[in-house]
């Protein structure tokens, strides 16, 4: 990612990892909302934390498809809506498959890696039943099943990526689960005196 010295509004929109999370961020909040208000009212025996952060989920995964699927559509939405024309060619319907694993250093990498942070806490703090096995499996199922729609949104497929998105949500989940049982083992402890 480059950011020259004369960088305008449209290159940091449309060519920065900050632009592209700002052209997704009012869709995935408004999913966020809908799912929240959606369950506030029907749901009343769930307590309100699972709720809210159930919500928080509907955002973030709304948000991961828009970046990694819907990407040059939503792109082309705001592209229209800015700026009243059409943005030209954009699409290739080429099927890139990429089997090697190539860690290079740089921003796509550690892109992949973060990205999938949040889903190790935000998943077990959405369901009622929670396991560090569990939150790991949906993790790389949902991993798996963006990396393999890819291709059909002219995306490309890479093994890397699969490896730097499962890595970042075993990273998040096993920071959330040891967290977790450090804090319920201090509730224990206060307990019990």
């Amino acid at each position: 990612m480059f950011f020259p010295a004369d960088m305008n509004f449209q290159y940091f929109f449309f060519n920065t990892y900050p632009g592209f999370f700002l052209q997704v961020l009012p869709i995935a909040l408004i999913a966020g909302i809908i799912c929240f208000v959606i369950r506030f009212n029907r749901d009343k025996q769930t307590k309100s934390s699972i709720k809210v952060f159930s919500a928080l989920l509907v955002c973030y995964l709304v948000g991961l498809v828009c970046l990694t699927l819907l990407f040059d559509i939503v792109s082309d939405v705001w592209y229209r809506l800015l700026y009243r024309q059409d943005p030209g060619p954009g699409y290739s319907n080429s099927w890139i498959y990429d089997f090697s694993l190539r860690f290079r250093p740089n921003a796509e990498t550690l892109f992949n890696l973060l990205m999938f942070l949040p889903f190790g806490a935000l998943f077990p703090l959405s369901c009622k039943k929670r396991s560090w096995k569990t939150t790991v499996l949906a993790g790389f199922i949902l991993v798996c099943s963006i990396e393999l729609l890819q291709p059909f949104f002219s995306r490309a497929f890479a093994l890397t990526d699969i490896v730097m998105n499962t890595l970042g949500v075993v990273v998040s989940a096993t920071l959330f689960f040891a967290v977790a049982g450090l804090c319920s083992k201090s509730d224990r402890n206060k307990q019990a005196i």
